[in-house]
């Protein structure tokens, strides 16, 4: 049979190539092998959305395959979960709750928008997310699937990082640039169309990798895996040359290992400084010694605008998607014009608020801002008590999700780099899986048990019999 496929392969692909195109065949495989894998065992359906999320914006022949691949899963698997489990689907946890509400919060906004159609992208991001967020939950019923959902994270973090670094040396940089030494330095975006959203996405992964990498309970060719993918990801981060996600990774990274992990924040101190000496481009570190007291005035001038506009709709905000829409009805400070005019002098609109705090208040109001606080603090809540778990499986993913979610929450200070942005899909579907490592240790499932024990059974399928789960 093999040898019948591979000569029937030989034969169509010469043939689909000429008459379609030459990806048609392996991109038919790939969808075939994908489905033919989600319906046997589903959790790989949700790694694989999380694997293909940072490039999901990649054009392929002029159509984006992976944003449709990603949100066919999403609906595809919140459908099959609950068939695929013979126990049906448990009681979701507060977390999803509240990402569940957060979701009702923003679709009020959005019918209320001042443009409701710059609402539809951003809408169907965090609806995918939340849809794979439950998904995981109905699905994940054991260690090993929720092990492979962390996988697949790490493996979407190897394939942006890689994108990027092909970006580089190929040649295809992004248009954003800066001067260094008299010299245009060009910089990386991945699938984004800004180094700084696709250096965002990089940093908030890094700490689960970099946990996964070093941490006990895991197979040799996971950590392997894990390593591999972050030695790809911390070059990727530096050639993106944005300061707020290398801020953002330290500062988040050594708070959460300070309060959880004090011996590892201090070694992470040593290695990050190393690492920074001995590896980092000159452009880099001279970018973080040049003052940038430009970059802090226009800021400043786009977050009193995002106040204005939180002035005018305080209560469900101008609308998801919708912050360039009411950055140009703003009245300007010069009387000549009617519109608000950029750092006082450029007929520019911003798309974001450039801090993703204000940038809720001016799109989704007080109401919305409480929801995403909510659901912030319910996330770290988890990440911070499967921290403490006493499996060391569990310890580790929490770890590195705990601190991908405060890097976000520091880098986000100066960027909006979750919504609208495929990384809320990440960061959703990992908090579930770590309530999902939490629920079994509550519930006692046989994963509470010494590292070689939990590591042969990591990766073994899944048995038959669901009380031996």
């Amino acid at each position: 049979m093999l040898l019948a496929a591979g000569v029937l392969v030989a034969l169509l692909w010469p043939w689909s190539a000429y008459a379609v195109s030459p990806v048609a065949l392996p991109a038919m495989l790939g969808v075939t092998a994908a489905f033919v894998a989600t319906v046997r065992r589903p959790e790989i359906g949700i790694a694989l959305a999380l694997a293909i999320a940072p490039v999901a914006a990649l054009p392929v022949g002029g159509t984006r395959p992976f944003a449709f691949a990603l949100a066919a899963l999403a609906v595809g698997l919140l459908v099959y979960g609950p068939l695929a489990m013979r126990d049906g689907a448990g009681r979701l946890p507060a977390v999803a709750v509240s990402a569940l509400v957060f979701l009702g919060l923003a679709v009020a906004s959005a019918l209320q928008a001042l443009e409701p159609a710059e609402a539809l992208s951003d809408l169907t991001w965090l609806a995918v997310a939340v849809a794979l967020m439950v998904a995981t939950l109905q699905i994940c019923r054991t260690r090993r699937q929720a092990v492979v959902v962390a996988i697949g994270a790490v493996a979407g973090l190897g394939v942006a990082a890689a994108h990027g670094l092909v970006q580089r040396a190929t040649g295809q940089i992004s248009d954003i640039s800066f001067v260094s030494g008299g010299e245009v330095v060009q910089r990386i975006s991945g699938a984004f169309g800004h180094p700084n959203q696709y250096a965002g996405v990089l940093a908030v992964l890094i700490p689960l990798a970099a946990a996964m990498a070093a941490g006990r309970g895991l197979p040799t060719r996971v950590r392997a895996g894990a390593a591999a993918a972050l030695a790809l990801a911390l070059p990727a981060l530096a050639f993106a040359y944005t300061r707020g996600a290398i801020i953002g990774l330290l500062a988040g990274g050594l708070l959460w290992l300070a309060v959880l992990r004090p011996r590892a924040a201090v070694a992470s101190v040593l290695v990050a400084v190393v690492v920074a000496g001995l590896f980092a481009p000159a452009a880099l570190r001279e970018r973080f010694e040049t003052e940038s007291g430009g970059d802090v005035t226009l800021r400043a001038d786009i977050w009193s605008s995002a106040l204005d506009i939180y002035a005018d709709h305080p209560l469900l905000g101008a609308g998801v998607g919708n912050f360039g829409e009411a950055y140009g009805s703003l009245p300007s400070s010069d009387t000549s014009s009617q519109r608000r005019l950029l750092h006082t002098d450029q007929v520019l609109v911003p798309p974001h608020a450039q801090n993703l705090y204000l940038n809720l208040l001016a799109e989704q109001g007080t109401l919305g801002l409480f929801g995403f606080g909510a659901l912030a603090l319910l996330a770290l809540g988890t990440a911070a008590r499967g921290s403490r778990s006493r499996d060391p499986v569990t310890r580790t993913i929490a770890l590195g999700v705990g601190a991908g979610l405060l890097t976000l929450a520091v880098h986000n200070l100066l960027e909006v780099t979750i919504f609208g942005e495929r990384l809320e899909v990440s960061v959703l579907v990992l908090v579930a899986a770590v309530a999902v490592l939490i629920g079994l240790d509550d519930e006692g499932e046989p994963g509470v048990q010494p590292a070689r024990a939990a590591t042969s059974a990591i990766m073994a399928p899944p048995s038959p019999d669901p009380d031996l789960r």
